[in-house]
Order: structure tokens, then C-alpha cells, then sequence
């Protein structure tokens, strides 16, 4: 048995530091050959000691000037004190500012080290102290890339759950802005912290996401869209239910709201429940502007989404089963345009659509710097050229990219993209039973919407159930209050 082995107890991991010998095998057996973990003796007063840190994730420099140096001028008051009080005496002199705590358990001082802090134990105490010395480079505050506004604020949340978290602490000046922390990740052990407002949320929805966060068994957190497929109903639904945000402002007026925002270290989105489909409809920018024009792109917003979802599967329901709704000149040059194409409508239709979608995957994953061309100039010459080859006609040109413009209105990108899988689904039926295939389709859709419900909250609020004083901030933008009804609130919950 070698010396490891030998200071090494079996439920080591678990147990108390028994000496500093102890304390560098459990080292060795947690962290094993890592090149970035450094274990320096040190002299404590006559005591021999161990400073133990992560080099790679705290700053060396500051630890060197503000940890190292003043152990070299501590003098001991007492010579024959216990090592524990040597220690909680150097601690009240010389390290009062760096948030210092005393750790007994090894598992716990493994963490410790593990998101940055540094170590320093003294043989024959009961616990080490821990000390905050973490630096990591981060992204400075920029202007977010998915949710950009001509007029409002420019700063962006960025992978720093710190900084965001202040990002919010600057805009909401409340005593009662709360900031939970939760581990979630068994690996990574992520940081993932809620923010709401004391006293003004509902206290079940709180409850709910915390035994959400506490009961995961997920093995790693590498992003927000971790927690947010943990935060999802049970329910099978393409529409998302928890709404994403890189903008400081938006996440501050759902707080506002008695809303949770779920704030993942790592990660530039933070996420909001309860979240209702009237809200990725919305835009900090409504507001920031004259209340009509802000009313009237919510009402293009609303325009836009219907034509994405529904101008495709009108197309082929149209040429297909429904002819002489089509005004006769019209028609007439739909049939003249169509004249010589192979491919029944569903076909066309299909045809254009996939390659749009290969397209747009192609944009969004190229380099920056060809993107924009391989998504733009790409489309119009495949669709000239396919034009040109008889494949495809004008009309059908014009209907796919209809589709797609309005697609992209929704100011946020998830939801837009989830409503591209039912536009499928409309053609498809379309194809087999024309405006009766579309008319059933939607019956469906609207059952499952008003029977949709997240966190308690009927996803078509504040429409249904509806609610006189809510349609402030509905489809239309309202500047002075608007009188109570009967039941009032934002919303319905169960």
C-alpha cells in the first residue's frame, strides 16, 4: 500500500479533513493528473499549511499579492493556540475583504475549487478556509444579436450570470427583487438563479419551478435551452411555453409582470415563465415609440404570422380543389404561369419550401462572412433558375417567399421557427382535402391552444379567458388604463 493509499481513507470523499497528508490524497484521487491544479506548502505562523487553487481559474496575480504575501508578515498573538484559532485569527486580519468561509467537508472543498476559489488549510485544523480569488474572462456587455430595436437600450445580456443578474439589479431599483441559486448539472454543476419580485408572484408557481430545478437529474447544463426542456409542460406541444431573452429590458418588464426569469451561468438567454403566445408577439420597442405605430407592428406581427402559417397550404388547396374562388383573370394567369410544370401544386410547393429550408440552414451555419450571400443570392438564383427550367412557376416563387419573409417577422427566433414544422402540416392537408383539410386543421390547432396552458396560465391570455384591463398590452398597444371587469388580473390560473 503506498502513502496515498495509505492517508486515504474509503469514505473519503465524504469525510472531514484529517491532516494536510489526508488533504493532498484526496487531491490526487479527486483531480487526479490535472496540470492546472496547484497544492503549495506554506508556513501559517509555525504551522505548516497548504494553499491548494486552480490556476486556470483563478487570478494568480491578486491571490500572489493579496494571500501569499501576507502570510510571509503574519505574526501569531498567541503561540500556543489551537490551529483552528490560527487560522480564524489570520482570516480576521489579513483576508476580511476577500469573502472568505470555513469548509469542513472535502466534497464541498473540491467544488470550492472548482468555480474558483482558493484553499488554505493548516495541519491539525478541523476545516479550511476558503477564499474567492476566481477571475474568468468573459464577454463584455454588446448589443444582442437575436432581438435588435432602432430605438431603445443596446446592452445585451452576455454568458456571465453576475453580470446579467446586475444588468437586471441596475434597471429594477427594488428591496424586494429577490436572486435564487440553484446547482443543476451532475457534471457541470451549473449555476442556474431565479429572479422575481418578493411578495408579488404567484407563490405555486414558485414552488413549481424550484421542485422543477431541485428534482433534475440531468448529467450536464451547457445552456439555458437545458433548463428550458426541463421547464416545458408535459404536454406534447410545438408552440414554446418559456420565453428567451438576451435583452436586460424585456426580462425586466416580465419580472415586473410577476414573472420568474431563470438565469443560467454560461449563457446569454435568459429565460421567463410563465410565458403566453402574446408574448413573442411583443417587442421592448412597442413601447419606446408612439403607442400607434407600436400598436400597428403588433398588428403586422400578428398578419405575418397567419400568412406564414397558412398562405402555403391556401396555395395548393386553391389550384388543387377550389378553382372558381379564384377571380377569372387571376386564375387565368396562375394556370398560364403553371402551364408546363411537371409537378402537381403539393410538389412545387414542397420542392420550394425544402430548398428554402436547406438554404436557410446553410446561412445560419457558413461564416459570417459568405452567410448572407449563400441565404440571399442563393434563393434568387435557384428560384430564377428553376423558373427558367420549367420546374416551379412564378406564383409558387412568390408564395414560398411571402412565407418566408413573414416567418422571420416574430420577434422571437423560436417561436417563428416551431410554427415552420405546422405550416407542413396545413399543406399536407391542403393536398388531401383542400379549404376542409385547412377549416379541420385549424379547429385542432385552436383546441389544443385554449386547452394549452403554461404554469397554470391559459396560453391564450389575456384573449382567453378575457380579461377588459389586460388587452393594454394585447394586439393593441393602450396608453391610458382601461376599466376593470369583473374577474381582473393579467391572466387566468388554475
Amino acid at each position: 500500500m503506498n502513502e496515498i493509499d495509505h492517508a486515504l481513507p474509503n469514505d473519503s470523499y465524504s469525510s472531514t479533513i484529517q491532516s494536510l497528508g489526508h488533504l493532498r490524497a484526496h487531491l490526487k484521487l479527486v483531480f487526479g493528473n490535472t496540470d492546472d491544479l496547484a497544492v503549495t506548502a506554506v508556513r501559517v505562523g509555525e504551522q505548516k499549511g497548504l494553499l491548494c487553487y486552480l490556476e486556470t481559474m483563478t487570478n494568480v496575480p491578486f491571490m500572489m499579492d493579496n494571500i501569499v504575501k501576507p502570510l510571509s508578515h503574519f505574526s501569531v498573538n498567541d503561540p500556543n493556540g489551537s490551529a483552528d484559532a490560527l487560522l480564524e485569527e489570520m482570516n480576521e486580519k489579513y483576508y476580511g475583504g476577500l469573502s472568505g468561509t470555513y469548509i469542513r467537508d472535502l466534497k464541498e472543498f473540491t467544488q470550492k475549487l472548482a468555480v474558483g476559489q482558493a484553499g488554505l488549510a493548516v495541519e491539525g485544523a478541523s476545516f479550511t478556509l476558503m477564499l474567492d480569488v476566481k477571475q474568468l474572462d468573459v464577454r463584455s456587455v454588446a448589443e444582442p444579436t437575436t432581438q435588435t430595436v432602432v430605438r431603445g437600450p443596446k446592452d445585451g445580456f452576455t454568458e456571465s450570470a453576475d453580470t446579467n443578474m446586475s444588468l437586471i439589479r441596475r434597471r429594477l431599483v427594488n428591496e424586494k427583487l429577490r436572486f435564487e441559486k440553484y446547482t443543476v448539472g451532475n457534471q457541470s454543476q451549473t449555476s442556474v438563479y431565479l429572479a422575481y419580485i418578493d411578495g408579488a408572484l404567484d407563490v405555486e408557481l414558485l414552488r413549481r419551478i424550484r421542485a422543477r430545478l431541485q428534482t433534475s437529474l440531468t448529467s450536464s447544463v451547457l445552456d439555458s435551452g437545458n433548463i428550458e426542456e426541463l421547464l416545458r409542460p408535459r404536454e406534447l406541444s410545438l408552440f414554446p411555453t418559456v420565453y428567451n431573452s438576451e435583452r436586460p429590458d424585456a426580462v425586466c418588464a416580465a419580472i415586473m409582470e410577476a414573472k420568474v426569469a431563470i438565469i443560467v451561468n454560461g449563457s446569454p438567454f435568459v429565460l421567463v415563465v410563465p410565458a403566453v403566445m402574446n408574448d413573442f408577439f411583443k417587442s421592448p420597442e412597442d413601447h419606446y415609440q408612439w403607442f400607434a405605430f407600436g400598436t400597428l407592428t403588433r398588428v403586422l406581427r400578428y398578419l405575418a404570422f397567419f400568412f406564414s402559417l397558412f398562405v402555403p397550404s391556401l396555395y395548393v388547396a386553391v389550384t388543387t380543389f377550389h378553382a372558381e374562388l379564384v377571380p377569372t383573370v387571376l386564375l387565368i394567369s396562375i394556370l398560364a404561369q403553371r402551364e408546363g410544370i411537371p409537378f402537381p401544386a403539393v410538389i412545387e410547393i414542397l420542392l420550394m419550401e425544402i430548398t428554402f429550408e436547406i438554404l436557410r440552414e446553410a446561412g445560419t451555419r457558413m461564416p459570417r462572412v459568405v452567410g448572407p450571400a449563400i441565404s440571399i443570392v442563393g434563393a434568387l438564383v435557384l428560384g430564377e433558375a428553376a423558373v427558367q427550367a420549367g420546374i416551379v412557376s412564378n406564383i409558387n416563387v412568390i408564395v414560398v417567399a411571402l412565407t418566408a419573409i413573414s416567418g422571420f417577422v416574430a420577434p422571437i427566433f423560436t417561436f417563428g421557427a416551431n410554427v415552420r414544422l405546422l405550416r407542413f402540416g396545413f399543406i399536407f392537408l391542403a393536398a388531401v382535402l383542400g379549404f376542409y383539410g385547412i377549416i379541420l386543421g385549424s379547429a385542432f390547432l385552436l383546441i389544443h391552444l385554449v386547452r394549452l396552458h403554461s404554469y397554470g396560465v391559459s396560453y391564450l391570455s389575456p384573449f382567453i379567458p378575457f380579461r377588459i384591463r389586460a388587452q393594454k398590452d394585447g394586439i393593441l398597444i393602450f396608453q391610458t388604463p382601461l376599466p376593470n371587469d369583473e374577474g381582473g388580473g393579467n391572466g387566468s390560473h388554475e
